[in-house]
C-alpha cells in the first residue's frame, strides 16, 4: 500500500494525503480524520513523520548517558556499556522507535529535561556509573517515563521505574563455587568499588559460598579495590608481597581480572598452574587473553532488549510482565583448574 492506495480509498487526491502527512492546515478535520484512520487501518506507516501524526508520538526514546566527568567515562573507559548501547538501538529499531543518544553531566540535568518538555521523546533510559536517583525522582515527578539499566545507580526501586535487576550475589556465589567444587580452599576476591552496591552484593556471594562449604574467610584474602585493571594487578602485587596468594581468585569483574593476569605474569606467576582466575561479566576481549579467561556471563543484552520492549509497553500503554531477575552464568575457558 502506497500513498496513492490511500488516496483512492479516502476519495481525495495524492497532493490532500501529502498534505496530511506534512501536517498542513490546508485539509478540513474531516477530510484529515478520515485520511488518518484509513492509514491506521492499513498500517500504513511510511516514515516516522506520519506515525506521529496516526499515534500522536515521536517513536523517540531518549538514551541519557550521565556522567561525572572526575570519574569512569562511559564512552571510553568502558567495555561493557558499548554492547548494551549498541542492543538498545538495535532493539529501538527492530519495534519501529529511533533512539537518540544524549550525553550529560550528573550535576545539570536540564538538557534531560528540556528533551522531554519539548516533546521530542517519548520515553528516556539512563545509564551511568554514578547514583542518579535525583534525575530519576525529577523526571518522574514531571509526569514523564524514565527506565534506568543498572540497579546500582539508584538508591531506591519502584514499580514505576523499568529496570533490569541482575542476582550479584547469587553470580558471584556460582564463581566461588566454582572454584571449591575444583577443590580450592585459599580462596581470594578482589572487589569493586566499595559504596557500589553490586561489588557489596558480589563480596556478599563469595562470603556465603565460603561460609556454607565451611571453608573459613581469611580476611587478608578480601582485596578492597575498585572495577579497574589497576586493582587486580595491586591486589596480585599484595598478595605475592605478604606470601599470601591465594591457590584462586574471584575478579568481581573482567577489568580487575585483566589487572590480575598480568600482574601474575609480570610476577612470574602462571594461571591456571601456579593461580586460577574468575573474572565476571564475559567482555569480548575475555576470549582473547592469553590464558581465556574464565568469567561470569552477564546477560547485558538481554537485560537491555527486556528494559526498552518494556519502556515501549508503557509507552503504548500495553499490559506486560514485571521483568524477572537475571543471574550470571558461568563461561568455562582456560583460566581455573582442578587444585592439586
Amino acid at each position: 500500500m502506497d500513498i496513492f492506495d490511500i488516496a483512492r480509498i479516502a476519495g481525495v487526491s495524492r497532493k490532500t494525503v501529502q498534505r496530511v502527512l506534512n501536517n498542513s492546515d490546508q485539509v478540513r478535520a474531516e477530510t484529515r480524520d478520515r485520511i488518518l484512520q484509513i492509514m491506521e487501518e492499513n498500517h500504513y506507516q511510511p516514515n516516522v513523520s506520519a506515525r506521529r501524526l496516526v499515534k500522536k508520538k515521536t517513536h523517540t526514546i531518549g538514551l541519557f548517558i550521565i556522567q561525572d566527568p572526575s570519574k569512569h567515562r562511559i564512552y571510553s573507559d568502558d567495555l561493557f556499556y558499548s554492547v548494551v548501547i549498541g542492543a538498545m538501538i538495535n532493539a529501538s529499531s527492530e519495534r519501529g522507535y529511533n533512539m537518540l543518544v544524549s550525553m550529560t553531566d550528573l550535576n545539570d540535568s536540564s538538557p534531560v529535561l528540556k528533551l522531554y518538555r519539548e516533546k521530542s521523546i517519548d520515553a528516556g533510559i539512563i545509564i551511568s556509573w554514578s547514583n542518579v536517583q535525583s534525575i530519576v525522582d525529577e523526571i518522574s515527578a514531571a509526569g514523564f517515563l524514565v527506565g534506568v539499566f543498572d540497579q546500582n545507580n539508584v538508591s531506591r526501586w519502584t514499580p514505576e521505574i523499568p529496570m533490569p535487576v541482575l542476582q550479584n550475589e547469587v553470580s558471584a556465589m556460582g564463581a566461588t563455587n566454582h572454584f571449591i567444587e575444583l577443590g580450592h580452599e585459599e580462596i581470594g576476591i578482589i572487589t569493586g568499588d566499595e559504596d557500589n552496591p553490586a561489588a557489596i552484593a558480589r563480596l556478599r556471594g563469595y562470603q556465603i559460598a565460603m561460609q556454607t562449604a565451611g571453608i573459613p574467610i581469611q580476611s587478608d584474602y578480601i582485596f578492597k579495590g575498585k572495577f579497574i585493571e589497576d586493582s587486580g594487578r595491586d591486589a596480585v602485587n599484595h598478595w605475592i608481597g605478604q606470601g599470601t596468594l591465594p591457590s584462586a581468585i574471584v575478579c568481581s569483574n573482567d577489568h580487575i581480572a585483566f589487572g590480575a593476569l598480568k600482574g601474575l605474569k609480570d610476577a612470574g606467576r602462571s594461571v591456571p598452574d601456579d593461580v586460577s582466575l574468575i573474572g565476571f561479566d564475559n567482555l569480548l576481549l575475555t576470549e582473547y587473553t592469553s590464558p581465556a579467561l574464565t568469567t561470569m556471563h552477564v546477560p547485558r543484552v538481554e537485560m537491555a532488549v527486556a528494559l526498552v520492549e518494556q519502556l515501549i509497553h508503557r509507552i503504548e500503554e500495553i499490559p506486560y510482565e514485571k521483568m524477572s531477575p537475571f543471574q550470571a552464568a558461568l563461561v568455562k575457558r582456560d583460566s581455573c583448574r582442578q587444585k592439586q
